[in-house]
């Protein structure tokens, strides 16, 4: 249903008489510039306990002195249009009356206010989230929501950015990644890829995964930025460069935070990353623990930066053991 704000008076009287049958309501408000508008009281309350989908496009549900309670919401999308800052405490509020909730996708077109306090809302039914930052101007990647919440059974994670993005001092994931996403942990895998994006897609048991997208060129990877996510756990590492007009610094730093890394696959325009990081200092201190490099599908003869970096690894005392360039090893 879309309508412009001064309809939802209107529709309140239509929708309050019960309808034990009703499982999904979505509502697009058009036209409205503020992050909260306040719902009229008997709003969705003769049929929330049967409501199991909730959609809501430039619209929160406001503080009340009767909050709402959805006792079997088990899917919650949202859109916001606003121009001021989306209230995350109005936000948060809305989640914990779900307690069944599993699934959540939460785009904002403006920026998502701080969480005052400590606060910490746990979820324990969630099993997916999707958090989408689409804003027009160029801003810090900032989406507070994330590092507050509590997800003890979330099996997918999901952070995007989708317009220009700069570095954000703030961590988008908790810092007590273990704590509050204890299902995502161990993630023993992850594939990067770098060209038009930056794109890290972590891969755990039983399709559990936390993926990380900023659809930036020349994005700078910075570890604080992404909380605690479990950097230590990777073992595997599956590289992509589409493009060869690309700055290595995001590429490097990511494997700077993988010190269990111990197989890593470097896929097309690998002369330009492969060069780099054989140039850098403490070469020591990058992936010690690296056996493995496969060269797969490479745009140039791959032999020569091969060489150098194995020269390179080798002065620093790590050595690699095994070097294949063609297909790809699986196992």
């Amino acid at each position: 249903m879309s309508l412009p704000p001064p309809d939802l008076e209107d529709i309140a009287e239509h929708l309050s008489k019960p309808a034990p049958l009703l499982k999904t309501i979505g509502l697009n408000v058009k036209g409205c510039e503020e992050p909260t508008l306040g719902l009229p009281p008997t709003f969705l309350e003769t049929f929330r306990s049967s409501v199991r989908a909730l959609t809501l496009h430039g619209i929160l549900l406001s503080p009340s002195p009767r909050p709402l309670e959805f006792p079997q919401v088990t899917k919650f999308i949202l859109t916001t249009n606003f121009r001021a800052s989306v209230p995350s405490g109005v936000l948060l509020d809305t989640l914990e009356r779900m307690p069944l909730l599993q699934l959540f996708e939460a785009t904002f077109t403006s920026q998502p206010d701080l969480i005052p306090g400590h606060r910490v809302v746990t979820l324990p039914h969630l099993e997916q989230i999707t958090l989408t930052s689409n804003l027009a101007h160029l801003v810090p990647l900032k989406i507070p929501i994330l590092p507050v919440l509590c997800l003890p059974r979330a099996r997918r994670v999901n952070v995007r950015s989708l317009r220009n993005t700069t570095i954000s001092d703030a961590p988008i994931l908790p810092s007590s990644f273990e704590e509050q996403l204890p299902n995502l942990s161990a993630m023993p895998e992850v594939s990067v890829t770098l060209g038009n994006e930056f794109k890290l897609e972590f891969s755990g048991p039983g399709q559990s995964g936390l993926t990380l997208f900023v659809g930036t060129p020349g994005f700078i990877f910075t570890r604080s930025m992404f909380g605690g996510a479990p950097f230590g756990s990777v073992r595997k590492l599956r590289s992509c460069f589409p493009r060869r007009a690309v700055d290595w610094v995001p590429f490097v730093e990511v494997l700077r935070a993988m010190g269990g890394l111990e197989w890593l696959e470097m896929e097309r325009n690998i002369g330009g990353p492969l060069t780099y990081w054989a140039g850098m200092d403490k070469q020591a201190e990058i992936c010690p623990a690296l056996k493995m490099l496969v060269i797969t599908n490479p745009t140039i003869d791959a032999s020569g930066c091969v060489q150098l970096f194995e020269l390179a690894r080798e002065r620093a005392g790590v050595p690699i053991a095994h070097v294949q360039i063609g297909m790809a090893l699986r196992s």
